[in-house]
């Protein structure tokens, strides 16, 4: 009798668990770390959350729902141990690829070039007391002998140090351009979007249009996480595949850079070129999306 209740007892039990329990219980929300912005306003979406948060919408109705975090990081040096050491839940932030990245095998990427190859393309501004003078530069040669503001910790100094170019460096971008106005740097070079839009929020009237030195050197940025976060990867990845396939990624990088590319008038400057030799391992299948910025 006594077995007989106990059994009874542990039926009812169950059977009162599998009633509260749902059927098929919601998946559970993906948390997704990523990085506010390096400048100006801390509110604002960048490029890279955009893309960030539309590869992930992408995947939304087959992988489920996702909640995006964002994180200050103060430098890449500073994002790069945050990586490494995995320090954040699924953080991923786009990065200037270099092989040093990948050889210790903590991190790893997306091999599709998060900008398209928009920065690449550098246009310069110059402390005005070298205004006229930057007009006469045409090789590497001459620009030896002007200092570069660069950011700490960029990969562009190591290239621009590579090809014996003269670097100063700064903490972000509105701080290079201070610095080139006060004259600690003599020469700055962002890429377009980073130019206007920093001298628009600056409320700089001197754009310096008429300053045709322009740079290229190979940067490719792709996402990059730490190791653990394979999964995640697997749905950026999947996400941008399908965003580029429908046609939603060029819109999307066209309300970001477009503007910017046809304002610089890329076509008429004079382009002093340089090859990055810190990307030596890096498959070319992420050319295939590279855009022409001669186009604009």
């Amino acid at each position: 009798m006594h077995q007989f209740m106990w059994i009874l007892v542990l039926a009812i039990i169950a059977g009162v668990a599998n009633a509260q329990a749902p059927a098929n219980p919601a998946p559970q929300t993906l948390v997704v770390t990523h990085k506010l912005p390096d400048f100006g306003d801390l509110k604002r979406k960048t490029f890279e959350q955009q893309v960030i948060q539309l590869a992930l919408e992408k995947t939304q109705k087959k992988v489920g729902a996702f909640e995006m975090v964002p994180v200050n990081v103060i430098s890449r040096t500073h994002a790069i141990a945050a990586l490494s050491q995995n320090l954040y839940q699924n953080f991923v932030m786009v990065l200037s690829y270099e092989d040093a990245l990948v050889e210790s095998g903590n991190l790893i990427y997306i091999p599709f070039p998060v900008e398209l190859g928009a920065l690449s393309y550098r246009i310069c501004y110059a402390n005005k007391k070298f205004t006229t003078q930057v007009q006469q530069i045409e090789n590497l040669s001459q620009l030896k002998h002007y200092k570069m503001g660069v950011g700490a910790g960029w990969l562009d100094a190591k290239i621009l140090q590579h090809h014996g170019v003269p670097i100063v460096e700064g903490s972000n971008i509105t701080g290079l351009f201070r610095m080139t106005q006060a004259g600690r740097a003599d020469l700055f070079c962002p890429s377009p979007t980073e130019y206007f839009h920093e001298l628009k929020t600056a409320k700089i009237s001197d754009l310096q249009l008429e300053n045709k030195l322009a740079l290229y050197y190979p940067l490719p940025k792709f996402l990059f996480s730490h190791k653990s976060n394979q999964v995640l990867m697997d749905r950026l990845k999947e996400g941008i595949e399908i965003a580029y396939k429908d046609g939603s990624y060029q819109h999307l990088w066209r309300a970001a850079h477009e503007e910017d590319l046809k304002r610089a008038k890329l076509d008429e400057r004079h382009f002093i070129n340089m090859d990055n030799p810190f990307i030596t391992t890096l498959k070319d299948d992420y050319k295939q999306y590279l855009f022409n910025p001669l186009t604009y």
